[in-house]
């Protein structure tokens, strides 16, 4: 009986000490399960803490670039205003100052017109300044004429107007073409078309000589709406030339394409600005592509054909639409720069590209850095296009 005692004892002890493993084991785990609580608590009160800054610093941001845009906004729209109104007050006093030359330029070009042609039977200039040749045979008249003074001036461009058209993306080798700048003098008078030579009298040499185009390009419907007031495309430098052999034998004068520097000349029109209206341009100054823009200047229209001449203001001499609109052929032969340059009004006819020749003035397809007074162009002399046209020039003594 003793020994039951013993066992029972024994397995009393083993139950109690179980009991007790199993109580600090429940205890352990309560007590880790309580630590991973508070852990995971933390972290999510951290986590949480986190991201309320993290939105109060996208907020601040907001606010911030919010306050810029309003602030850049705010400054584009008075620099827009102060623009527009400098426009504004350059416009008009360009047109008082063209206004004032143009009644200058009239009352010069009606004495220098009477000095230089005194018989009764000459054609004389009108109020404006305007001469205009009769035919021999009484049947029609040429070309608006603009009688350009005598002078010098500095033909290509400068430094500071190279870099304003590299800003404009113009390429070195364009600019090249207009180096060295160099004084030219023009010592003789002579007239030049208001306007390049229209559709209209186009059509008229054309009904009096038959000729016929060699050209791709249709003179008559050359992919965009024209006039008889538009300017005449689609015809080459050989064309041109034979325009002006007709209209010197349908008046008895010497008419002639314009030399490269009687161009840039009349062009300038005493200004020594990229264009004659000054350093910038805008599509309500010329016909261009107004998708561009330069030194600037406002963005507007792209035409997409040519424009009715004499749409646009005139520059000081009253010649309208020498920037834009056209190309115009002058007599001259491509050079690669001035080097060697004749520097008396002359035509440059030696050595250079024979089978090419001179164009000026930029068109209605070119952005506005091609309009410059200074850039030089060059095309071949056989061939015709949809931006090419041409003015005349008559000699006057």
């Amino acid at each position: 009986s003793r020994l039951a005692e013993q066992q029972r004892q024994a397995t009393a002890a083993e139950q109690a000490a179980r009991r007790q493993a199993e109580l600090h084991a429940a205890a352990a785990e309560k007590l880790r399960q309580e630590q991973q609580r508070r852990a995971l608590a933390a972290k999510q009160r951290a986590e949480a803490e986190a991201a309320a800054e993290a939105r109060k610093q996208v907020l601040r941001e907001q606010l911030l670039a919010r306050r810029d845009a309003d602030a850049k906004k705010a400054r584009e729209e008075r620099e827009e205003q102060q623009r527009k109104a400098a426009q504004l007050k350059a416009e008009a006093a360009y047109r008082q100052e063209q206004e004032r030359h143009r009644k200058q330029q009239a009352a010069r070009h009606a004495a220098e017109l009477k000095a230089l042609i005194p018989t009764p039977d000459s054609p004389v200039a009108d109020a404006n300044g305007i001469l205009r040749d009769r035919f021999l045979d009484g049947t029609g008249v040429g070309p608006d004429l603009v009688l350009i003074p005598t002078g010098r001036f500095q033909m290509g461009s400068h430094e500071h107007e190279q870099l304003l058209a590299i800003k404009a993306g113009a390429q070195k080798n364009w600019l090249e073409r207009e180096q060295p700048a160099h004084w030219v003098g023009i010592d003789y008078p002579f007239a030049l078309g208001r306007f390049p030579v229209t559709v209209g009298q186009w059509r008229r040499f054309v009904k009096d000589t038959g000729w016929e185009s060699q050209s791709d390009t249709d003179w008559r419907a050359p992919g965009f709406a024209q006039t008889d007031e538009h300017p005449v495309v689609g015809v080459s430098w050989t064309d041109a030339q034979k325009f002006v052999q007709w209209l010197s034998d349908r008046t008895g004068q010497q008419y002639r394409l314009p030399t490269e520097a009687e161009w840039e000349y009349a062009c300038r029109a005493g200004t020594k600005t990229a264009f004659s209206f000054g350093d910038t341009i805008t599509p309500e100054q010329a016909n261009y592509d107004g998708h561009y823009t330069y030194n600037g200047g406002p963005r507007g229209a792209f035409l997409q054909g040519t424009s009715k001449v004499g749409a646009y203001q005139p520059n000081p001499w009253g010649l309208f639409d020498m920037h834009g609109n056209v190309w115009e052929w002058t007599q001259d032969v491509v050079h690669d720069n001035y080097t060697g340059a004749p520097g008396d009004g002359g035509a440059w006819e030696e050595g250079g590209d024979p089978v090419r020749r001179v164009l000026r003035g930029g068109s209605w397809l070119y952005n506005p850095r091609y309009l410059r007074s200074a850039v030089r162009n060059g095309f071949s002399a056989v061939l015709a296009n949809d931006i090419v046209g041409f003015r005349v020039a008559r000699r006057l003594t």
